[in-house]
């Protein structure tokens, strides 16, 4: 499989997995978010805490899917049915071979996968006919996860045939379609395009962190993770730090399962952030932003890096009208400014959803 854009980066897939839980106070949230600890020795974003995920491999995109779904009567509507989104659609959804695997399907076969290797907790459906009208995943622990688990993260064998050998389905038609980021310019040897995906649990589940690839795991409220990031305890990479931002206003995990239901057809912008230095920190902008370059392709350095270099970013926020952005005083403290719609109809950085009325 050749990509259009497999030179400049990689494709790969990533998962919000939030799981209710007994809020502490009235006031606090009933959920929370399964993040992990990347080892000092990973190629990427070592030492970084992410939502489980990792690079699209050619067992997402395999035939035998097809065979398997069939058998399990998934019908060829339902999965067309993931393909149908009214909005953005970067690159990274589109299929590029009819004899391929819809990407809207792959990917979502990659973050399940992926979340398995590394954590072992496995979704499944209920027959993969979509038609279930629940909103919440469920999990299945009845089986040897460590073995299977071992066995798929060092390729002895197959997601595919996981799902065959135990008679389940992956739920893909319960993982909502959440962003798309793409890693900035400035990281030219290692940058990746990521779908986000989020699911929604009933329960919280038992997780078996994979001990080469995760160092340590938490279940936590999106203001815990990031009160620990502005502590220096943890550090949240940026598209993570962004979508804990994004769901720390909604404390009830109810509301956010309907809202991602009514938003998994809206579309995904691709939030590629574009970097400017200032006197005192790094300003980052995004899509709508003024100073966001005109038809921006992922993959030019753009000319203004130092355009405001002698300027502190209070003062460069002041001479646009149009915000989208995020500035860093140093790596642990950052600050959103968002005085648009949020794209997508997606929640606003800000807590402004008062427009959203599934919240």
């Amino acid at each position: 499989m050749i990509r259009k854009f497999s030179k400049y980066w990689r494709e790969s897939a990533s998962l919000l997995v939030l799981a209710r839980t007994k809020p502490i106070s009235v006031n606090d949230y009933n959920y929370k978010v399964l993040v992990f600890k990347r080892p000092e020795k990973s190629s990427f974003m070592p030492n970084s805490i992410v939502f489980p995920g990792g690079a699209f491999d050619k067992q997402d995109d395999s035939p035998a899917w097809n065979g398997l779904l069939k058998d399990r009567g998934v019908s060829p509507e339902a999965l067309a049915n993931l393909s149908n989104v009214a909005g953005s659609r970067p690159h990274i959804f589109c299929t590029e071979n009819p004899q391929e695997l819809d990407r809207n399907l792959s990917l979502r076969l990659c973050a399940l996968r992926e979340t398995f290797e590394e954590l072992g907790l496995l979704l499944v459906g209920d027959n993969g006919r979509g038609n279930s009208e629940s909103a919440y995943s469920q999990f299945l622990t009845s089986f040897d996860i460590a073995d299977w688990q071992r066995r798929i993260h060092d390729g002895e064998d197959s997601f595919v045939k996981l799902h065959s050998e135990l008679g389940t389905v992956p739920d893909v038609f319960r993982l909502y379609e959440w962003s798309c980021w793409l890693t900035p310019v400035m990281f030219r040897k290692r940058r990746f395009a990521t779908a986000f995906y989020l699911a929604v649990l009933n329960s919280q589940p038992e997780v078996y962190p994979e001990p080469h690839e995760v160092q340590e795991h938490w279940w936590d409220t999106p203001s815990a993770l990031l009160e620990a990031h502005r502590r220096e305890e943890l550090w949240l990479a940026p598209p993570q730090a962004y979508e804990l931002t994004r769901l720390s206003f909604v404390r009830d995990i109810d509301r956010i399962a309907r809202f991602a239901v009514a938003r998994n057809r809206l579309g995904s912008t691709l939030l590629c952030p574009v970097q400017y230095n200032a006197a005192n920190g790094v300003l980052f902008v995004l899509p709508g932003d003024d100073l966001y370059p005109d038809d921006y392709d992922g993959i030019s350095e753009h000319a203004d890096l130092n355009r405001y270099a002698d300027m502190p970013l209070e003062d460069i926020r002041k001479q646009a009208k149009r915000l989208n952005r995020t500035e860093h005083t140093d790596t642990h403290h950052q600050t959103y400014f968002l005085n648009l719609t949020s794209l997508d109809g997606h929640l606003h950085v800000k807590g402004n959803n008062q427009h959203l009325p599934e919240l």
